[in-house]
């Protein structure tokens, strides 16, 4: 009896140690939009980037949208890191500067301690990952060429996610072997730890997504304001 006790204790624990949930990203389509692209007639401004000031994490969405705004064929020309007092004299200004600021926040959910313990008896982890989100707040202030603001946005994308990592379900499946504190200690960490294994698959999953959705947020006032200075200049002084 013995023997086969170790003999299924085992085989729960080889499953429950191989436990991982591939990271999906539940909401992804509330932020999926249609590319929209300049026509050939639409006034072409000369944009300005000023330097990224955010935190390491959130770098990697300032970039993506940086990528993006640059690919965009309404945009004459994309200058980044670009700081007014250090601008060459004989280069022209551009027709307009842009703040741009994304900061995430990264976290995990209290659902976690329910999928470890007691979820753990039914594979939880494994069919349904571990519950964690990141919440992205886009600021974006539109300045003219002398610096001064002419409109600012502040743009919420809040993805919902589902994870499991082996490093994370490995103490749930030594929980097979009568050890049930393991899950219960397990689900109190997983509840307030985000795992940041989650990070880089995330990124290469929404990358586009949140960058075409800001942007597309974005576009239609930098084209108007660009067109409305464009207009401007061109009108003669009385």
């Amino acid at each position: 009896m013995n023997s086969r006790l170790r003999i299924a204790s085992v085989f729960f624990l080889t499953i429950a140690l191989g436990c991982s949930h591939a990271l999906q990203v539940k909401n992804r389509e509330m932020y999926t939009v249609a590319l929209k692209l300049g026509s050939a007639d639409t006034t072409k401004p000369v944009v300005a980037i000023l330097p990224f000031s955010g935190s390491a994490d959130s770098l990697f969405y300032f970039n993506a949208l940086v990528e993006r705004l640059s690919m965009d064929p309404a945009i004459g020309e994309v200058r980044t890191d670009y700081m007014a007092h250090l601008a060459k004299d004989a280069m022209k200004k551009p027709d307009l500067i842009l703040s741009v600021q994304p900061n995430v926040e990264y976290r995990s959910s209290g659902w976690n301690f329910v999928i470890n313990w007691p979820g753990f008896l039914i594979f939880t982890p494994a069919w349904n990952g571990y519950v964690y989100h990141a919440d992205i707040m886009t600021s974006v202030v539109i300045h003219d060429p002398d610096g001064n603001a002419l409109d600012q946005m502040s743009i919420p994308v809040s993805y919902n996610l589902r994870h499991a990592d082996f490093d994370r379900t490995v103490f749930t499946g030594l929980t097979w072997l009568e050890v049930s504190a393991l899950a219960l200690i397990g689900g109190i960490y997983n509840a307030n730890a985000f795992d940041r294994d989650v990070i880089a698959p995330l990124q290469l999953q929404v990358k586009d997504n949140y960058s075409n959705y800001v942007l597309a947020q974005v576009q239609g006032r930098v084209r108007s304001i660009a067109k409305s200075i464009d207009s401007a200049e061109a009108e003669p002084n009385p």
